[in-house]
């Protein structure tokens, strides 16, 4: 049963330093080098293990752990954070967790839940609901709009070095020789001029993959996006609902919402549909990075083949649902770090979805006015979306930076970014998190136009929802000038121009 946001209201006490730093520790534990800290106590994407008083718009890219999940998992584990937790207690941890998101979900009693430490890994859920026998071929929509590793975990292949589960690998080479002949099929979201394709377009062209790869006697397993690294949700539902009507058993599908800006009953439709959907805890759910989860109906896993042995090194038992074919070849280990950051991320999506819908809908409306004032002011402009209104697209916006510098491109824009996460609390008073570049179209030379993003999250949602609707403005209004201000100034200290913006 979901909670009342009153049950929210009541901090836990502030936690010592003791516990603090195990907790802290334990969060950026089991998972790949992504996941490490840096000398000042920062992941490679600006990611602290520890709560922080970051201006954070960032939750495209990744997010810290907020202080009420922080608390939270101090007083849930204060006990037993100077010792390693059991296999048993980790399977137990897991299965709470599984019947709370089967609850969020409104899922069904049969539908399955894998845990994995990132997205990237999930890829692999999706393989191993495919595998029928025949060879594969994955077909990854907009490999520049999901994470940059699924190109190799799509095809069965690692991604790094090294895995979460601590085995050392060879990147890039295939997780199990029952991968060995995948072959990749990337298929573009947006045009040549970096608009995003026609929905229809791009399921015809789906379609027409699965199709050669029948002929060839593979079967396709197929990437849908529903909340692209730009909030481009395609193909549009409808047309994956044709894409299987049409094509049934030939293919798999595979819906690549990591971002996690879906509501539960999209979820569900996927579902319905025999699509397998994966999702993260630490973009817009406001977890801490990394974890995600891969949901998968029912019919799926009574069909399933046993996992590949491979499996073995990216993976352990708990995180299989027990009656999956081969779970119980899984070593039996145990993931803490992926536990607790699990734990905080399903704190904060049942603190949201305690929110009135109409409030949550009024403090997306307008953080996209005040984005767009932002926007005008900068005299930017922001990258094309899909033109559709859904939680991906009213949450997420994408700034086009080429439109006041035009050489600016994606790698100016990188350092812009960069310049911002480290700088701007010397510059401003304040540190601002601004989610990563990402490509969506080209200079007229053919380079890569540079942007950044700006996202709600759900904690910040749950934070702006209980303002008054004078304060909210006052907040939003706050909150761009400081953005606008450090936008500038890192534009002017990359691309060498004393242009500045006025900040209202």
């Amino acid at each position: 049963m979901l909670l009342n946001p009153k049950s929210f209201e009541k901090k836990a006490p502030s936690s010592n330093s003791r516990h603090a730093a195990r907790l802290a520790s334990a969060l950026v534990s089991g998972g790949d080098g992504r996941i490490r800290l840096d000398a000042q106590g920062r992941n490679q994407y600006f990611a602290s293990a520890a709560p922080s008083d970051a201006l954070a718009y960032g939750s495209s890219t990744i997010s810290s752990i907020s202080e009420q999940a922080f608390e939270t998992l101090i007083g849930q584990w204060r006990d037993r954070l100077d010792r390693p937790v059991a296999a048993t207690d980790y399977a137990g941890g897991l299965a709470a967790i599984r019947n709370r998101l089967a609850a969020y979900f409104g899922l069904a009693g049969d539908d399955a839940i894998v845990f994995a430490a990132s997205g990237t890994d999930l890829e692999y859920v999706g393989l191993a609901a495919a595998l029928d026998g025949r060879p594969l071929t994955a077909v990854l929509l907009g490999r520049d709009e999901v994470g940059s590793g699924c190109i190799h975990s799509a095809a069965g292949r690692f991604f790094a070095a090294e895995t979460a589960t601590g085995a050392r690998v060879v990147a890039q080479a295939a997780i199990d020789p029952a991968f060995a002949g995948t072959e990749l099929i990337d298929v573009a979201v947006r045009d040549a001029a970096g608009r995003p394709r026609a929905s229809a377009a791009v399921a015809a062209e789906l379609s027409l993959h699965v199709e050669r790869a029948a002929a060839n006697g593979r079967r396709a397993v197929v990437h849908v996006v529903h909340g692209s690294k730009s909030g481009l949700a395609l193909p549009a539902l409808p047309d994956v609902e044709r894409l299987v009507a049409r094509h049934g058993d030939a293919m798999a599908i595979v819906v690549d919402a990591c971002q996690l800006r879906i509501t539960p009953s999209i979820v569900r439709r996927y579902l319905d549909l025999g699509c397998v959907v994966l999702m993260t805890g630490s973009k817009f759910a406001g977890g801490p990075p990394f974890s995600g989860f891969a949901l998968v109906p029912a019919a799926i896993r009574e069909r399933a083949l046993p996992l590949p042995q491979g499996f073995r090194r990216v993976a352990n038992r708990a995180e299989w649902p027990a009656d999956w074919p081969g779970a119980d070849g899984l070593h039996a280990s145990r993931n803490f770090g992926l536990l607790v950051r699990l734990e905080a991320a399903l704190f904060e999506m049942e603190r949201f979805a305690a929110l009135p819908a109409e409030r949550v809908t009024h403090v997306a409306a307008r953080f996209s006015h005040h984005v767009m004032r932002l926007v005008k002011r900068l005299e930017l402009a922001e990258v094309a979306g899909a033109g559709t209104s859904c939680l991906a697209t009213e949450t997420l916006r994408t700034l086009d930076l080429s439109a006041r510098w035009p050489q600016c491109d994606f790698d100016a824009a990188k350092a812009m970014h960069g310049h911002i996460a480290r700088q701007s609390r010397q510059w401003l008073g304040q540190e601002i998190r601004l989610g990563q570049p990402v490509k969506t179209h080209p200079l007229a030379d053919g380079r890569m136009a540079g942007t950044l993003r700006l996202s709600l999250s759900m904690p910040l949602i749950v934070e702006m929802a209980a303002f008054a609707d004078i304060a909210l403005e006052e907040r939003l209004d706050r909150d761009m000038s400081l953005i606008g201000a450090a936008i500038s100034a890192a534009g002017a200290m990359v691309l060498a121009t004393p242009q500045t913006a006025p900040i209202d």
